[in-house]
């Protein structure tokens, strides 16, 4: 039994370590040394700096002044209230004010005859006592508690705070009946002080002795400075354990992250369903988890009310792509897609639109309403935020649900939408059969917002218009991020893209507008509106010249280039025209063929070779070329 006790002590211990610091870089601290995190961490959070002349002293001894110093620095240095002092304390010694905020937080008493004692080495069981005392002294109430029988322990009609209680007397009534710590008796003052710190992995076998027959502590022994500092970052590691959220596990490595005072108390009522990777895709919403206020749930019981959807904060659904895409085409209000797995499926996180906050009279309500408001300001923010960093697999998406998102959303997937795409100077353009999808769905992805204190700038704008239903937006060319709702009542409103990208919405709607034109052939003008067209030099190398032209209503181009000094050599490119992911109106995915002519000039091939490489894009005016096999960019001016 005492093996086993102890082995399970360092798997405590063990679970307590790995915060990965900055070296403070001491000579006669090393990087293999059991202390190197704790010093790092002690030099950067203030609560040592070293003896000087770059060392840390990893084998001096402490002093019981310097110790209570140490605790005051970790908690923080607080503001001293207290007046009482002891006689062998120093007014405005550096150790006044952490004395005197140890004497009012009930860590020591002193040595009696109003003594500290300030410069008495600090033995190995006062540096563990007072720390324990600074952490509250956790173990003396538990202490207390009725031993419970091995057969007896049970997790029904328990909270999960009695349960822990009931396991950690479980362990001290062990380790005192087993004699797991060699030296250390039901006598000293210090026992549940070492008895907390070994369960609880501060204590460990870089700072005890090690054997078969159990854990010798050497209470008597000097605190060295090394032994110090392990101690009081272990704390903190254990301190962060106790704050860090409670991880709820729903479908496959997905993680609800719930705060440890909702976990512990048992404030929240936490439903899981099962997601199986296996099911077949039916359109059908999921449901992964649904979380409610389980005092909303309690007070609706008792007065003999349905308990379904009481005190509802959330549920999270996932669904296909192709259920999102319907979605988005209506009014998803309540509803926030904040995630995609690598399969493809669909986060939602989903509000309920009305109150579910019950309790059994006005009186309660009253008294509760905080402690309600409070769930669900931890509900509703930066919730999806948290769930995708204790995640594994979730890659983080956004959409807004405005009227313009459900008319692109509509014109993407629903198809079952008219519209027009016009220009100030060109008119409109009815697309008909055209798919509209990729430029719709990049607009989609900009997330938009409205924009209270915007105002419509003047100039040219191209306008989508959905002249069923008596609305159009106007994508404005001098700010090119804004666009204005305007209905057919007189409403109007202007929405900002959220997420501005290298390309505008006004760019994109350009792009819409002229592979419409070229598609459908309905615009005799269309070169007037392509910017690709014509002949463009070599900006920086003036080494040719680019000559594009196009055939109508094929969204291809015919690129001609002619490197200067290379009279009989001449490059010709087939082109089709791409939306980009960027929005951006691209010609890629062609072939090019390059062909060498005798220099006697009769017109004779001497060599020809062909290729797939390369897309063409205008930015800022200029025609860009990437040639994707060598990496080589030129860019061109219009001619």
């Amino acid at each position: 039994m005492k093996k086993r006790i102890f082995s399970l002590l360092l798997a405590l211990s063990v679970l307590t370590c790995g915060t990965e610091l900055v070296s403070a870089e001491f000579a006669d601290v090393k990087e293999s040394d059991y202390f190197y995190d704790a010093v790092n961490w002690g030099v950067e959070a203030g609560i040592t700096s070293g003896v000087g002349d770059n060392l840390f002293a990893p084998e001096g001894e402490v002093t019981r002044a310097q110790v209570v110093t140490f605790l005051w620095n970790k908690a923080g240095k607080p503001v001293v209230t207290a007046t009482e002092t002891f006689s062998d304390v120093e007014a405005g010694s550096w150790y006044e004010n952490a004395v005197a905020w140890a004497v009012e937080n009930k860590i020591t008493a002193g040595t009696g005859d109003n003594m500290f004692s300030p410069d008495v080495t600090c033995s190995r069981a006062m540096c563990i006592a007072l720390l324990y005392r600074l952490m509250g002294s956790p173990f003396d109430a538990i202490d207390a508690l009725e031993a419970v029988a091995d057969d007896e322990l049970s997790m029904e009609n328990m909270t999960l705070e009695e349960l822990s209680n009931v396991i950690t007397k479980s362990f001290i009534d062990s380790l005192r009946k087993n004699g797991t710590i060699l030296d250390v008796s039901s006598d000293d003052y210090y026992e549940l002080a070492v008895f907390w710190a070994t369960i609880n992995g501060i204590i460990d076998e870089n700072t005890a002795s090690v054997s078969e027959e159990g854990i010798r502590f050497s209470p008597d022994d000097a605190c060295v400075r090394k032994e110090m500092i392990s101690f009081l970052y272990r704390t903190k590691l254990l301190e962060d354990a106790a704050n860090a959220p409670a991880e709820i596990y729903f479908g496959d490595d997905l993680v609800l992250p719930v705060p440890q005072e909702y976990y512990n108390d048992e404030v929240l009522d936490i439903e899981i369903y099962f997601l199986s990777d296996d099911a077949e895709e039916d359109g059908e919403d999921e449901t992964a988890i649904i979380v409610s206020e389980r005092a909303s749930k309690a007070a609706a019981e008792a007065m003999g009310e349905d308990t379904e959807g009481q005190g509802e904060l959330f549920r999270i659904i996932r669904v296909s792509e192709g259920r999102l895409h319907d979605l988005l085409c209506g009014d998803m209000s309540g509803m926030e897609v904040f995630a995609k797995d690598g399969n493809d499926r669909y986060y939602i996180i989903c509000y309920p639109t009305d109150v579910r906050y019950v309790r059994e009279n006005s009186d309660k309500m009253n008294e509760d309403i905080e402690k309600w408001t409070e769930l669900n300001e931890w509900a509703r923010v930066d919730l999806d935020s948290r769930i995708i960093e204790h995640s594994k697999g979730l890659t983080p998406v956004s959409f807004t649900n405005t009227m313009l998102d459900m008319y692109l959303a509509r014109i993407a997937y629903a198809k079952d939408i008219n519209y027009t795409v016009s220009t100030t100077e060109y008119g409109p353009l009815e697309p008909k059969e055209f798919d509209g999808t990729k430029y719709a769905e990049y607009l989609l992805g900009g997330n938009f917002a409205e924009a209270e204190d915007a105002e419509a700038p003047d100039g040219e704008y191209v306008v989508l218009n959905f002249p069923d239903d008596g609305v159009r937006y106007d994508f404005f060319t001098a700010d090119r991020n804004l666009v204005r709702e305007v209905r057919d009542d007189g409403y109007e409103t202007i929405y900002k893209r959220v997420f501005e990208g290298s390309v505008t919405n006004t760019e994109a709607m350009q792009s819409w507008y002229l592979a419409i034109a070229e598609q459908t052939g309905k615009k005799e003008d269309y070169k007037e509106l392509d910017p690709f067209l014509g002949e463009w030099r070599e900006e920086h190398a003036g080494r040719g010249v680019i000559k594009i032209t196009k055939s109508v209503g094929l969204m291809k181009a015919d690129i001609e280039v002619r490197w200067a000094g290379s009279a009989f050599e001449v490059g010709n490119w087939s082109m089709t025209a791409n939306l980009a992911s960027d929005g951006k109106l691209v010609y890629d995915g062609g072939k090019y063929t390059v062909t060498q002519y005798d220099e006697n000039g009769d017109g004779k091939v001497v060599s020809e070779t062909s290729g797939e490489s390369g897309i063409f894009s205008i930015e800022n005016g200029k025609l860009i070329w990437q040639n994707l096999t060598s990496g080589e960019e030129n860019s061109f001016i219009k001619e």
